[in-house]
């Protein structure tokens, strides 16, 4: 389940996000005389740009989950004091990057910090400095044409559990020694610390949802880690909380048996549509 969804192929989209342009600011009295005009305008403009932004995922997701996504951005940026439409816009292209709940990610604490600046430090001072910390990232994790990215991938599709998990190893180290033969440089690029951190996150997110085996335990840390922590009630990762609710598998097995075959698929044509590429 891999960083298929995280858009590998249209990361380079970002060094050229047109947050910086003048922007119409969403402010409350503005909302409140124009919301239905305005607000849907900014909805119709982004549904249009992030078909071009996100042309692998779109067609995936549909309009309509498409839409709910981004009003979810809007109400999650407004949080950080970004009601101005380029940081808006900006903070959509990053849940589209790193999953819709990228804020609160134990991956990226960088991000965290730089959302939570001073409040009288100008939103689009705020948005300037996390573009550049973004721009770092990727030009450190993704590799030149998104090299890293896809040589992760395609180690994730040949990967299995039994590869990692030892029975005389502790299992948040299996899974990190797992990650850093995956994709050696996020790993590097985030550190022991932020590592520990997001595997005992993913560790208690598959406790939540019965996942006992160290496979299935395994399954959570690798979709968190590519999709982002809140994959499995992010609208963008729509599949993994339909099979998490599927009242026809009755087992936890069976849910992550599930999970598992549909991640592999699209993991397949992710990297299928790679090696199309000229």
């Amino acid at each position: 389940m891999a960083s298929t969804l995280v858009a590998p192929d249209y990361i380079e989209d970002i060094r050229e996000s047109t947050y910086r342009q003048p922007m119409l600011t969403m402010r409350q009295d503005q909302i409140d005389t124009f919301e239905r005009y305005q607000l849907k305008k900014f909805e119709d403009e982004m549904v249009e740009h992030l078909k071009k932004f996100a042309p692998q995922h779109w067609p995936v997701i549909g309009e309509q989950t498409g839409r709910q996504v981004i009003r979810l951005g809007i109400e999650q940026a407004e949080k950080y004091g970004f009601t101005n439409r380029g940081p808006v816009r900006f903070y959509i292209e990053l849940m589209f990057m790193f999953g819709s709940y990228f804020d609160t990610d134990p991956q990226y604490p960088w991000i965290a910090a730089a959302l939570h600046d001073p409040a009288d430090i100008d939103q689009m001072v705020r948005a300037d400095n996390l573009y550049d910390d973004v721009k770092d990232y990727w030009e450190a994790v993704a590799g030149p044409e998104n090299e890293y990215v896809f040589q992760a991938l395609r180690r994730l599709s040949q990967a299995r559990s039994g590869d990692y998990i030892k029975d005389a190893m502790p299992l948040e180290e299996c899974f990190l020694q797992g990650l850093r033969e995956i994709y050696p440089q996020k790993c590097e690029y985030l550190g022991d610390r932020s590592l520990h951190a997001f595997i005992q996150n993913g560790l208690a997110l598959a406790g939540t949802h019965g996942f006992s085996s160290p496979d299935s335990a395994a399954l959570m840390v690798a979709l968190g880690f590519f999709l982002g922590h809140g994959c499995t009630r992010d609208p963008l990762h729509g599949w993994i909380g339909r099979r998490l609710g599927d009242k026809r598998l009755t087992s936890a097995d069976e849910r992550s048996q599930e999970i598992h075959s549909k991640g592999m698929l699209y993991l397949n044509h992710v990297l299928n549509s790679r090696a199309q590429q000229p």
